[in-house]
């Protein structure tokens, strides 16, 4: 009769090892190695790094895409993925580096000190199925690390034949934007080592792409982030729920003062410091964006979602982006974006504010209408008088900077002074302000309460909110914002293209945008502040706007001022001008009408 412990414990190992999740065992098992980590010990994955690592063992999921800014700890989610399968699911493997001389780094300041400090691999990395006796049977050099199930080879992609050999079934693809246009006469070199995962196919085989975006048109890793779900990590407000990724256009700081820096919620417009911002990481998640392909998972984030850096740096790494190599450096390490010098129209501020005229305080006697576009921010409104001319030329009249708690009164108090200004042309009309679009990005509360409070002194006043997206309409319906007031929607990127071009015509003909010489430098530098630059999306051109200088508020006021005067009323009111509009007589036309009058009636 057979003994039950022992029957159990014939069980026991013939048991199959327990299925243990990639991110516990890299939280269980990793030990980071003081030479190349600034908190050495225990693996310890922050809530953006987790979902990227566990992908490794979902069957739904062949290919991980990581286009990921510097500092959000990408190459431990490559060490954690290529530890979990040495240990938990062996087979054969391969990393390609840029170079030989990156892959012969990576192997010596991160690899193999990770594995030199973790038992677990250290008892495994050097070892072979197959021993022979005073021999461990297996491989540890730079180029290769055998162990139990499967081996790990190291390679270039310049280098065709070490892309060319056996068969893999896990393929990790380093910064693949830095790899070789080609691997010599062989090819793409992606191609060329994706295809040693051909035998795997549907059996269980991954492919880890890696890399920080860089300028080149059809940059690869923006190409493959595309083909997958392209999921960005959305963190959630604890004020007013609102769940969106951080984004850079929501950063403020005084100038000249990093340490200043906050975001700011599109929700509710709280203010996010450095402690808020790392809780709300800490709960936040990864949500997809769109389906995309079969079998391809992708991953965006940028430096503001990572615990590896502050607002104050990315705000200071800005700010000494000063050059286009160090615009180059910030728009692809610290936001992990595609940055493309070439743009459609390329403005100057100097340029512009060198072709300032006198415009103001008499203006010309073709001036119709004017509209008025505000740009609400947390520490000021600021406004801009756009003239609409006979001509279908334009003349910005005026531009205000009204500092002030936009969660106040008291600057909407100014807001209100200033949109009651009149501006008197050469043949005597007194125009007031026809129409004016107010930014509701920011402090809505306060946008709702100003825009009713303009209705009532029967100013046309609309709250308006830009789209981006060049199929959108300049201005359309929106939605009710707070439940109150209805919300026109303005199509920037196609608006603001159009206002460039404009700025860009030299002479008088159509479209041209005259801009006042008593402005200051800031302004033009404003003006000049986005760029319009491409990038090809699966053999598509695909354009989007990127700030080159931290203050575009000039160009939103000019965009939401010419984006309001396409509104119906607009049409309808220059067509009944008021009696303030019309023009005055003159001196010798009174006294004329004055004699005419004295006269007796016959």
């Amino acid at each position: 009769m057979i003994d039950e412990q022992l029957a159990r414990g014939w069980l026991r190992a013939l048991a199959p090892p327990p299925i243990v999740a990639p991110t516990t065992f890299a939280e269980t098992q990793i030990i980071l190695p003081g030479s190349a980590n600034a908190m050495p010990g225990p693996l310890r994955l922050t809530a953006y790094q987790r979902e990227p690592i566990d992908a490794i063992s979902d069957d739904d999921v062949e290919i991980i895409v990581l286009m990921l800014a510097s500092q959000t700890g990408k190459s431990t989610v490559i060490n954690a993925i290529m530890g979990h399968c040495v240990a938990g699911d062996p087979g054969p493997m391969l990393h390609v580096s840029p170079t030989g001389a990156r892959s012969e780094e990576f192997v010596r300041e991160r690899f193999d000190p990770l594995v030199s400090s973790s038992p677990v691999l250290r008892g495994l990395i050097g070892k072979g199925q197959d021993t022979r006796k005073g021999s461990s049977g297996g491989t540890n050099s730079l180029a290769a690390k055998t162990f139990p199930g499967g081996q790990l080879s190291f390679a270039s992609s310049f280098k065709a034949d070490e892309l060319a050999a056996r068969a893999v079934k896990y393929l990790f693809l380093d910064e693949i934007d830095r790899f070789a246009a080609s691997a010599g006469p062989e090819g793409d070199p992606i191609a060329l080592a994706m295809k040693r995962t051909k035998t795997f196919e549907g059996k269980g085989r991954k492919i880890v792409i890696v890399s920080t975006p860089t300028s080149r048109v059809g940059s690869r890793i923006n190409q493959w982030y595309l083909r997958g779900d392209q999921r960005r990590f959305v963190v959630q407000c604890p004020d007013c729920g609102n769940s969106a990724p951080f984004v850079f256009e929501n950063l403020k700081w005084d100038e000249g003062k990093p340490k200043t820096a906050h975001l700011s919620c599109d929700g509710c417009g709280v203010v996010i410091d450095e402690a808020k911002r790392r809780a709300m990481i800490e709960e936040g998640r990864w949500e997809a964006t769109t389906t995309g392909e079969p079998g391809i998972r992708s991953y965006h984030i940028t430096e503001l979602s990572s615990l590896f850096s502050t607002m104050a740096s990315v705000a200071q790494n800005f700010e000494a982006a000063v050059t286009p190599e160090a615009k180059q450096v910030f728009y692809n390490t610290t936001l992990a974006q595609v940055y493309d010098a070439g743009t459609e129209v390329e403005l100057s501020s100097s340029e512009l504010q060198q072709r300032a005229e006198k415009i103001a305080p008499h203006y010309a006697s073709t001036l119709g209408f004017v509209s008025a576009g505000v740009d609400v921010q947390s520490n000021r409104l600021e406004v801009t008088f756009l003239g609409h001319h006979a001509d279908q030329t334009f003349s910005v009249l005026n531009h205000l900077k009204l500092p002030g708690d936009t969660s106040g009164d008291a600057v909407w108090q100014q807001l209100d002074a200033a949109m009651a200004s009149t501006f008197t042309t050469s043949d005597g009309r007194a125009l007031p302000v026809l129409i004016q679009a107010v930014d509701s990005g920011f402090n809505a509360d306060q946008v709702v309460k100003f825009v009713q409070s303009q209705r009532r002194k029967s100013r046309a006043s609309y709250a308006v909110k830009g789209k981006a997206g060049f199929d959108r309409m300049p201005l359309a319906a929106g939605g009710r914002l707070k439940g109150q007031l209805k919300l026109l929607l303005v199509g920037v990127d196609a608006v603001k293209l159009a206002v460039q071009k404009a700025l860009a015509i030299d002479d008088l003909s159509p479209g041209h945008i005259r801009l006042p010489d008593h402005l200051d430098e800031d302004y033009f530098a404003g003006l000049a502040s986005e760029q319009l630059r491409s990038r090809v999306v699966k053999g598509v051109p695909r354009y989007e706007f990127f700030r080159t200088v931290r203050r575009n508020e000039p160009l939103d006021c000019l965009v939401y001022a010419y984006a309001i005067s396409k509104h119906p009323y607009v049409q309808a009111a220059i067509a009944k001008p008021s009696a303030a509009t019309k023009p005055k007589p003159s001196i010798q036309e009174s006294a004329k009408r004055l004699v005419a009058l004295s006269q007796p009636m016959r």
